[in-house]
């Protein structure tokens, strides 16, 4: 069993289009000679060497006997990266975007069948084609991350790199917006989004959405009124769909899927901070396996804005799928921040990984947080630094069916004078759509119904002297499968690190991490994985 992963590592890792992987950068460089006066462009050089106790580097876990049932261990080793890369910037003027891209080459000691390379890369960017009126929005995503809660190593492990499970996600989306008068704003938006799991276990994915919206939320001043409308289609075309092929192995998203839903929203105003308003709709789908079901949508919600620095948000809706909901908090003080969201709502594994998170609703909110601005002042690491957050924060399905996602999460950042301190709490619920009938071995969801899971995180990054900081963080998890079958896992984390800046354009680090996680498959042993390694990096711009 121990083969598969080997052999898929050394395989071309060249994707299908090759041309999608430069999308963001076209975007990111296409308005000429006025933008590529005021883009930063830096190419870079990180190399890093790593000795592991523990040198498994499929990163599989999973169940159906890839890397479950069993001890996941091989022995220690020495792990040398040489990556070279170039990463982008831009936040003023019409064009605005982050885009990085490193091609990594990891070589093993003791083991050159490990050996493997492949392109990483994280971008977004917007053009503002007409002024006030027109833009195009584009990101693109190459990652190898293990998308299960029961997998052996956890999120953003830089040792998990295998290309079973490498995952490309592209969309590309024109946004037409316009205004009549002084309070009546409308717009029209395509998105076309595409994604490749190479041979992993998720369908290759083509998804196209129409929206559409137009709203006045003073009419009369007090009240108000919104129009919307979405529309999306699916199409999936991987029939192998998940490893180990044969009968069985296929894709839960073989052929297309659509979705529609239009609302009509009441605004009622009634102080100048806070707003009420209430929701009724047409929805429909054919995630479930009965085909086509449709829905009214029925609901109400809130908006409410104390002060400039609070943030309270709330919506309840009768459903198609029961009673879905999304509430969010977010609130500043001169050394703190809150937030917490909790939401309902149907999903997929495509949502999840859409924009390698940048998508995420918590995105933009936690990249701008002034505490964060302060601690990164890179905004790329910055970038960085929040996705790892929020990965740690979304309870990860590795799935190739439709699901209703119930998820929490929240936490406190608190500003010390030469350091940051946050404690971060998760917990996600979600349970299939439809039935497990063709979905792969290694899909959450084909012996699952529901999948739990608990996580929570407590970090601190101290400032020693202007160029050198020390960051810590402890995190433990808990996640459980039910259904026709049942597992349980649970994950700890420890992780303390010095990095410096070494000259102008040069930094360097050092860190030690020790993770174990521990559980039951629902086959036969365990699922066992603990790890102590030691990295040492240095990372140069040009």
């Amino acid at each position: 069993m121990d083969m598969a992963p080997r052999a898929a590592s050394r395989r071309p890792d060249a994707g299908r289009r090759p041309a999608l992987p430069l999308l963001a950068a076209a975007v990111m460089l296409g308005s000429g000679a006025a933008a590529a006066q005021t883009t930063i462009v830096s190419p870079t050089f990180d190399a890093r060497l790593t000795w592991t106790d523990n040198a498994s580097a499929s990163g599989l876990g999973g169940f159906g006997g890839l890397g479950g049932g069993r001890s996941d261990r091989r022995g220690a080793d020495w792990i040398l990266e040489l990556s070279p890369g170039i990463s982008m910037s831009r936040d003023s003027g019409r064009l605005s975007g982050t885009l990085s891209a490193n091609f990594r080459n990891l070589m093993y000691a003791s083991s050159a069948d490990d050996n493997t390379s492949y392109l990483a890369l994280a971008g977004n960017g917007t053009f503002e084609a007409i002024e006030d009126m027109l833009f195009i929005d584009a990101d693109a995503s190459i990652s190898r991350n293990n998308l299960s809660v029961f997998s052996t190593r956890g999120p953003n492990d830089e040792l998990d790199v295998s290309s079973d499970n490498e995952t490309r996600v592209f969309s590309l989306s024109p946004r037409f917006q316009f205004r009549i008068g002084n309070d009546t704003r409308g717009s029209l938006q395509y998105r076309w989004r595409w994604a490749d799991s190479g041979a992993s276990r998720l369908a290759d994915q083509n998804e196209s959405q129409w929206s559409a919206q137009i709203s006045n939320t003073q009419i009369t001043g007090i009240f108000g009124l919104g129009l919307d409308y979405n529309r999306s289609s699916g199409d999936s075309d991987n029939a192998s769909g998940a490893l180990g092929g044969g009968p069985g192995s296929g894709s839960g998203l073989r052929g297309g899927k659509t979705r529609e839903i239009a609302r009509a929203t009441l605004y009622a105003k009634v102080t100048p901070e806070f707003r009420l308003r209430g929701i009724v709709g047409r929805e429909s789908n054919d995630y479930g396996s009965r085909g086509e079901q449709s829905s009214t949508v029925t609901g109400g919600g809130f908006d409410w804005n104390p002060t400039n620095r609070t943030a309270i948000s709330g919506t309840v809706e009768r459903r198609i799928f029961g009673r879905g909901y999304d509430f969010s908090f977010q609130h500043r003080l001169a050394r703190t921040t809150l937030f917490a969201s909790f939401r309902r709502d149907i999903q997929s594994s495509l949502d999840l990984v859409a924009g390698g998170g940048l998508l995420d609703p918590l995105f933009q909110p936690l990249f701008n947080d002034p505490l964060l601005v302060a601690l990164y002042r890179d905004p790329l690491v910055r970038r960085d630094a929040v996705l790892l957050l929020l990965r740690r924060l979304r309870g990860d399905v590795l799935t190739n069916a439709y699901f209703v996602s119930r998820d929490f999460s929240g936490g406190v950042t608190y500003s010390l004078p030469r350091g940051v301190l946050s404690l971060t709490l998760s917990r996600s619920e979600n349970t299939r759509l439809g039935s497990a009938e063709g979905l792969g071995p290694v899909d959450d969801f084909r012996n699952f119904n529901d999948v739990k899971s608990k996580t929570v995180t407590l970090s601190y990054s101290h400032r020693l002297t202007p160029q050198t900081s020390l960051s810590t963080s402890v995190s433990r998890s808990n996640s459980e499968g039910s259904g026709a079958a049942a597992a349980d896992s649970q994950r700890t984390s420890f992780v303390i690190g010095l990095s410096s800046s070494l000259g102008p354009k040069t930094s360097g680090s050092l860190q030690y991490r020790h993770q174990r996680s521990d559980g039951d498959s629902f086959g036969s042993g365990t699922n066992d994985f603990t790890e102590n390694a030691v990295t040492a990096s240095v990372g140069m711009r040009f």
